[in-house]
C-alpha cells in the first residue's frame, strides 16, 4: 500500500474533490497525515504539519488581504492542502482564496455538497491506520531478518546487505579509522566523501548521528560507540528521507553492530589479559613456561636474546598507545609480545633485530607526549633484571617527549637515586643558575641548546639538526654557553656534572 498524497485522494472518484489552485506535482505528492476539520478563522494553531484542512468557509475573514493571511498561516503551518465545501451560501470556492492559494502554492481542493466532510476524514484516518500498520509490520520484520544476520559467521558484512535491502539504501561500514569494513557496491563511490566529514562526527557528543547531503542524497552518518569510544562508523543514504519504521530500522542496525564490535573487542580483552600473564611469567623469571603458555595461547614469545622496552603515554593517550603497539607493522613482524602493563604503560618484548630501536621511536612518534625505555639484548633468564632496569631508566628520565632511553643510561638512572636529595638539588640549581639569569634577557634559550648538546653526545652535526640550525650557529652558542658558565665544555667532568645537574633541575 502507497502512502496517501494529496493526489491520491483526488483520484478517488467517490469523493469527487477537484483542484481549483495550487496543483502542480510535487505540491500533490505531499503526503497526508490527518483531516482537519476547522470553521475558526485562522485553525494554524492546530495544524502540525502534513494535515489537510477542510472549511466551509463560513468564518474566514472577508477581503483579499485578510484570506491571502489565512492561506499563508496554513501554509506556514504545514497543512498540505486546503478543501473548501461547497454550499448554499458558495455556491464555488471564492475567487480571492482561489489566488491566494495558488500564489502559496497550497493545493485547493473544492469539496461539492455531497461530499461529507465525515467520509473524507473517515477514508484518511483509514488509510494512515493502514499504512502505519503495515510501516511497523515492516520494521519488525527487517529487524528479525538484522538479528539473524547478526548470528551468522560474517555477521556485520551480512547486517550491512539486509539493511541495505531493507531500506532501499546504500550502506557502508567503516572502522574507527575510516577504513572499510563492508559496504554494497552503490555505496563505494561516496566512501571518500564520507571521510571527510569523520572529523565532524568525531567532534561531537558520541551518541549523535550527523545528518548531511552526499551527490543529492540524504545521508545519516552513525558512530558505533563500545566503552564510550567510537569503534566504527555506519553511512546510510538514498534520495528521500527515511520514515519513522525506517529510521527503528536503523536504530535496530546500530544497536547489532555496536554489539558486534563489542563481542570483538572482548576477544580482544581476553587476548590482552593472557599476554601479560606470559609476560608476568616471563618476569619472574619462567621465561620455559612463559614460552609453553604463549604456544599453548597462541600468542606471540620471541625466542631466543631479547630486549624488553616500557612505554608511556600521558592521560587521554593510554589507549591510543596500546592500540598502536599492536598493530604496528614493524613489531608484529618480529613477533614481538605487546601488553598492558597498567593505564598508559605498555611493555614490549622483541628480539634485537636491525631496526628495532627505530621501530620503537617511530612508535612514541605518533603519539603525542610517548616516551619510553628499553633494554639491551639479554638471554631469557636475564629478563627479570633487565625489567627492573628498564622500569629504573623510564622512572628516571626526564621525560622528553618522543624519547627512548637506552638501558646504558641505567647508571646514571641510579646515581640520580642517590642524589634526589634537597643539597644535589640546591648544587644543581646553582650550577645552571647563570643560564637560567642570561634566559631572562636572551631570546636564545642557552640551556634547551645545552640539553640537546649532552644529549647527542657532543656532536655537533647532530646536535645542530636536532636544533634545527646550521652547526656554526650551534658552535657560536656553545661559546656562549662556556662563557656564562665559566666552564670548560670540552671536559668530560664538567659534561658529565652538567648533565646530572640538568636531569637534578628537571625534578624541581
Amino acid at each position: 500500500m502507497s502512502t496517501l498524497t494529496v493526489q491520491a485522494l483526488v483520484d478517488r472518484s467517490d469523493l469527487n474533490l477537484t483542484v481549483v489552485a495550487g496543483g502542480d506535482a510535487p505540491a500533490m505528492r505531499k503526503a497526508l497525515t490527518w483531516a482537519l476539520i476547522s470553521e475558526l478563522p485562522d485553525p494554524s494553531s492546530y495544524v502540525d504539519g502534513g494535515e489537510l484542512v477542510l472549511t466551509t468557509g463560513s468564518r474566514i475573514p472577508q477581503g483579499v488581504e485578510a484570506r491571502k493571511q489565512y492561506v499563508d498561516r496554513l501554509a506556514a503551518a504545514g497543512a498540505v492542502a486546503l478543501g473548501f465545501g461547497t454550499t448554499a451560501y458558495y455556491s464555488n470556492v471564492p475567487a480571492d482564496l482561489v489566488a491566494a492559494a495558488g500564489e502559496a502554492g497550497l493545493p485547493l481542493l473544492s469539496v461539492p455538497a455531497e461530499t461529507r466532510f465525515g467520509a473524507i476524514s473517515r477514508f484518511v484516518a483509514a488509510r494512515i491506520s493502514d499504512e502505519r500498520q503495515k510501516e511497523w509490520q515492516y520494521a519488525v520484520a527487517a529487524q528479525r531478518d538484522l538479528t539473524r544476520a547478526s548470528l551468522s559467521p560474517y555477521a556485520a558484512r551480512a547486517m550491512v546487505e539486509r539493511l541495505a535491502k531493507a531500506t532501499h539504501s546504500w550502506v557502508l561500514l567503516l572502522d574507527q579509522d575510516g577504513g572499510l569494513r563492508a559496504g554494497v557496491p552503490a555505496a563505494r563511490m561516496h566512501l571518500a566523501r564520507i571521510r571527510i566529514d569523520l572529523p565532524r562526527l568525531r567532534e561531537q557528543d558520541n551518541s549523535s548521528s550527523l545528518s548531511m547531503t552526499v551527490a543529492g542524497e540524504s545521508v545519516v552518518l552513525f558512530p558505533l560507540t563500545v566503552r564510550e569510544r567510537i569503534r566504527g562508523y555506519l553511512a546510510v543514504g538514498r534520495s528521500t528521507r527515511f520514515s519513522l519504521a525506517e529510521q527503528s530500522v536503523l536504530a535496530t542496525a546500530v544497536s547489532l553492530l555496536c554489539a558486534d564490535l563489542h563481542s570483538a573487542w572482548g576477544i580482544l580483552d581476553s587476548r590482552r589479559r593472557q599476554r601479560r600473564a606470559v609476560f608476568q611469567t616471563a618476569v619472574a623469571g619462567n621465561a620455559e613456561l612463559a614460552s609453553s603458555i604463549a604456544e599453548a595461547l597462541d600468542a606471540d614469545f620471541p625466542a631466543g636474546n631479547l630486549r624488553v622496552a616500557l612505554l608511556g603515554a600521558p592521560t587521554g593517550y593510554e589507549t591510543e598507545l596500546l592500540e598502536h603497539a599492536e598493530n604496528d607493522h614493524g613489531l608484529r613482524s618480529l613477533c614481538a609480545l605487546v601488553t598492558e602493563w597498567e593505564r598508559g604503560r605498555v611493555v614490549v618484548v622483541m628480539p634485537p633485530a636491525e631496526g628495532d630501536i627505530r621501530t620503537l621511536e617511530s612508535l612514541l612518534r605518533r603519539i603525542p607526549h610517548a616516551r619510553g625505555a628499553v633494554s639491551d639484548p639479554t638471554s631469557p633468564h636475564e629478563l627479570p633484571e633487565a625489567w627492573k632496569q628498564v622500569r629504573a631508566v623510564f622512572t628516571s628520565a626526564s621525560g622528553t617527549a618522543g624519547k627512548l632511553a637506552l638501558a646504558s643510561d641505567v647508571v646514571t638512572a641510579g646515581v640520580l637515586q642517590h642524589l634526589n636529595n634537597a643539597e644535589a638539588r640546591g648544587w644543581a640549581e646553582a650550577l645552571l643558575a647563570p643560564l637560567s639569569d642570561r634566559a631572562r634577557n636572551s631570546k636564545i634559550d642557552l640551556r634547551h641548546t645545552l640539553r640537546t648538546f649532552l644529549a647527542n653526545n657532543g656532536q655537533s652535526d647532530a646536535s645542530a639538526s636536532a636544533l634545527g640550525i646550521h652547526r656554526h650557529t650551534l658552535r657560536h652558542r656553545m661559546g656562549k654557553v662556556a662563557e656564562v658558565l665559566g666552564r670548560d665544555i670540552d671536559d668530560p667532568t664538567t659534561r658529565a656534572e652538567l648533565w646530572i645537574a640538568l636531569q637534578l633541575d628537571d625534578r624541581l
